[in-house]
């Protein structure tokens, strides 16, 4: 007999001990090769729901729980658990694998689940829903009781008239100061932030309504009945009748409890899609099944697993290899492994031209992209071809992440560090700029084509103290009149640069003064652009004399040397290129892009979102070739953060001229907003947690001592195993950050500081900007020092109302980007007044 096969369910890695890993992984790989071993204990479980299941020996104390499935002479083992001796065979005679009639789908189940929905009349399964969803209201009212009685206690304790140093009284509002902070909202309100004190000694965030991922009560959110859940979708009975009564916290619960792909079936509804498109994603195509309560047919378990749709829920491992990599991930990274069905389509999706998926933090875009690099490149293995695939990024931190994230996918995959030849290419978008013009013998009539003038080795020096210099030049030259105007300021002026001239290769004024200029605020009458053109021409002249360019400029000229190679020989150097965090890209990066490889299927594949713009402004994407209209689809349920932490982070958007509900902001070249599919529900998590946890503070010291105090509460409750890297604390500034990091080494807490090019450490905290924890994830996360004073507000961002209001949206989004960043739990800090960005308002939009 042909060694068997192991099928690891999504639930078996949040089973194992983390001291037991590899034993499990050996004890698997024995499993599957040898599963007569003696030392295996191999054993049938008497009373058993399910003949078919075993318990397998780890150690004296562990036991795997496995279904043997023999099909055609082979076994399939089917891992449900990793349990305590005891544990393990009571749980053992409850379980049952069953293939859903409707669905065609494995599902793992148990004696209650017959209990709740086998053999039931109407008017039971409606009796049953109630109880069922009464049980999940009463279980959140006891913990709003809970909640309200700590906010009555700290009431007591509290002065009548205590209020935090430095802040107003209800409704006063100082002299030149922002609206009311967060503390004094007023309780007319819809959903202000609550000040009282949860078991953390904080105070803690209501969670709204849910329509934008909170988890309040809200009245039903699923808009199907319970009998098209049950006909169309095959969900049980009395799950069906709960949901569809159920708000947006009892959903959750139900979809939590339900364990499998019916409870994510559900959440998938909550986010918008229809009940044929939920059934296209998990519905694998194979017929038979049985009732529940029944266990199904081998023959059916083992088509089903099998099966592509299945791979959402079940991973099929043959090597011993493959076991250890996907056990050694554990549950931390179990984005790795299982795909949502939704994510496996983006994946897989052929495309006949560039392609762009959007959706909010933790909605597993970088995912989807890894997998689909990986992909690529095994595809084109197994044809006997050689692809090249540029997976790239705007910065080197977050390329050394995506090459992280290929390596622990899959260590065999093809990859290269030269661009051009076969295999996976990770870099930076202005890495490869900089190779390109590097490794260039033909840079002089590029060079000459896109800033007028050339060189053989251009530096790469400049900074932006150029513009002032070249203002200065033209201001005494006599070609400007007023230094004082809008469109002569420096940021102004390089914004100007980088998005209308660079693009359209402009080197003249006669040029330049034709030009369209759409998107861009100013207007500019004919003597203004001769003005910026003579403020140009000196920054040019500046960088001719100092042979050197500036990263935009870079960007541009590679560009121009790619497509003159293309003309010569017809080849680009890359046959695939995929985009990570693609809303923080220039135009002239659009430019080089679009330049590496050749319009065709599969050739471009942008992952972004708008809402993470940290960088850039919006950029339309097909003024620079690359025409994603029809082909632009969104990711709309988040896999990393709890539903109270996407509340807070959404919500410090909601202040600010975002579309919540389309999470996308881009537009065609008529102004008309790009259509996703038709598809506009809800952003949601699918999880629920704890509430965020503010802690306002007198003064920095008190600041600095509540998180001290916060950090020993959290790594006593990690306990001694669990890695204290996994905390991030976030700042705005690299200046805060640094006070906080002494002022915690003071209090006896040693915390790494991470900058933007200096390699972290395990073992203590992470502290870092919220710019360096772009693409990264944690655990717990504090987001300190966010108070009145916190905000980049100076003048010289904001030349007109335009960048004015891209300036304040750029830090929510900030603010945004640090949020999400936590899985689990997220505390808020300020010392005196908060940022008025934490000033939600009315959750409900």
């Amino acid at each position: 007999m042909s060694d068997g096969i192991i099928s690891i369910s999504d639930t078996f890695l949040e089973s194992i001990p983390r001291s037991l890993l590899g034993q499990v992984t050996s004890t698997l790989n024995l499993l599957r090769t040898t599963p007569e071993s003696p030392g295996l204990h191999v054993e049938p479980i008497h009373q058993a729901a399910d003949d078919r299941i075993r318990s397998i020996r780890v150690n004296k104390q562990y036991r795997i729980l496995a279904f043997r499935l023999n099909s055609s002479g082979q076994d399939l083992w089917l891992a449900e658990g990793v349990y305590d001796h005891d544990d393990a065979y009571r749980r053992a005679r409850k379980l049952y694998l069953r293939m859903n009639p409707v669905s065609g789908t494995t599902e793992i189940r148990t004696d209650a689940d017959a209990l709740r929905a086998g053999g039931l009349s109407e008017s039971e399964v409606q009796a049953r829903a109630a109880a069922l969803a009464a049980e999940q209201l009463a279980e959140f009212q006891l913990q709003e009781a809970e909640r309200l009685e700590q906010e009555r206690r700290a009431a007591e304790m509290a002065e009548p008239d205590e209020k935090p140093t430095g802040a107003p009284d209800a409704g006063e509002q100082q002299p030149g100061s922002s609206p009311a902070p967060v503390e004094q909202a007023s309780s007319a309100q819809a959903g202000p932030i609550d000040q009282s004190s949860d078991e953390d000694g904080g105070a803690t965030v209501p969670a709204g309504d849910g329509r934008t991922g909170s988890v309040g009560r809200s009245g039903p959110v699923l808009t199907v009945t319970a009998q098209e859940l049950i006909d169309v979708l095959g969900i049980d009975p009395v799950l069906a009748a709960a949901a569809v009564e159920a708000d947006e916290a009892v959903l959750l619960d139900l979809a939590d409890d339900a364990r499998s792909w019916q409870g994510s079936a559900l959440l998938d509804l909550a986010t918008g899609k229809t009940l044929d498109e939920v059934r296209q994603a998990y519905f694998t195509g194979v017929s038979g099944g049985s009732d529940v309560g029944t266990p199904s047919s081998t023959d059916d378990i083992v088509e089903s697993l099998t099966a592509e749709k299945s791979q959402a829920s079940y991973h099929l491992i043959e090597d011993d290899d493959a076991l250890a990599k996907v056990l050694a991930s554990g549950s931390f990274a179990q984005w790795r492994i299982f795909l949502h069905p939704e994510q496996r389509t983006y994946v897989y999706v052929r495309t006949r031209g560039p392609y762009r998926l959007t959706g909010g933090a933790g909605t597993g875009k970088t995912v989807v992209l890894v997998h689909r690099a990986v992909r690529l490149a095994q595809e084109a293995q197994a044809e006997g071809r050689e692809a090249r695939i540029v997976l790239t990024t705007y910065t080197r931190n977050l390329a050394d992440a995506l090459e992280e994230q290929v390596r622990t996918l899959e260590p065999g995959a093809p990859r290269t560090d030269v661009l051009g030849r076969p295999g996976i290419h990770v870099t930076g978008v202005d890495r490869i700029a900089h190779g390109v013009i590097s490794g260039s013998r033909a840079l002089a009539a590029p060079m000459r084509a896109v800033v007028g003038w050339d060189t053989r080795s251009p530096k790469y020096s400049r900074s932006a103290h150029d513009w002032e210099i070249a203002i200065a030049a033209a201001v005494a030259a006599g070609a400007v009149r007023d230094r004082t105007q809008a469109h002569t300021s420096a940021a102004f002026l390089a914004d100007e640069y980088r998005e209308v001239i660079l693009p359209h290769r402009i080197h003249d004024e006669t040029w330049y003064l034709r030009v369209p200029r759409g998107g861009r605020g100013t207007r500019l009458g004919r003597n203004q652009r001769r003005e910026v053109w003579a403020i140009v021409a000196a920054y040019r002249e500046g960088g001719r004399r100092s042979a050197s360019i500036d990263w935009d400029e870079t960007s541009a000229i590679a560009a121009a040397v790619l497509d003159a190679q293309a003309e010569a020989t017809g080849e680009r150097p890359a046959d695939h290129v995929l985009v990570d965090e693609g809303q923080d890209l220039r135009p002239t990066q659009w430019q080089l892009l679009r330049a590496l490889v050749a319009e065709g299927d599969d050739d471009m594949f942008i992952a972004e979102d708008s809402h993470q713009r940290i960088y850039s402004n919006p950029v339309k994407l097909g003024r620079y070739g690359i025409g994603i209209r029809g082909r632009s689809r969104r990711l709309k349920l988040n896999y990393r953060t709890t539903a109270q932490n996407l509340a807070f982070a959404v919500n410090v958007l909601k202040g600010g001229d975002f579309d919540i509900a389309a999470m996308e902001d881009d537009a065609d070249e008529t102004g008309t907003p790009l259509e996703h599919s038709g598809d506009h529900g809800a952003y949601r998590s699918a999880r629920s947690g704890p509430e965020v946890l503010l802690l306002p503070a007198r003064d920095l010291a008190d600041e600095l001592e509540q998180v001290a105090a916060l950090l020993r509460d959290w790594a006593e409750e990690m306990g001694p195993d669990e890695d204290l890297s996994t905390i991030g604390l976030l700042t705005r500034w690299a200046s805060t950050r640094d006070l906080l990091v002494r002022g915690l080494d003071d209090r006896g807490i040693p915390v790494a500081s991470v900058d933007r090019n200096v390699a972290y450490r395990k073992g203590a905290p992470l502290a870092m900007t919220f710019h360096r924890a772009k693409g990264m994830e944690f655990t717990r996360v504090v987001l300190f020092g966010i108070d009145a004073d916190s905000l980049d507000d100076r003048p010289d961002r904001s030349y007109d109302e335009q960048t004015h209001e891209a300036a304040e949206l750029q830090e929510r989004s900030l603010l945004y980007v640090g949020a999400s960043r936590a899985r689990d739990r997220l505390a808020v800090t300020w010392g005196g007044a908060p940022s008025r960005m934490l000033e939600v308002g009315d959750l409900r939009g």
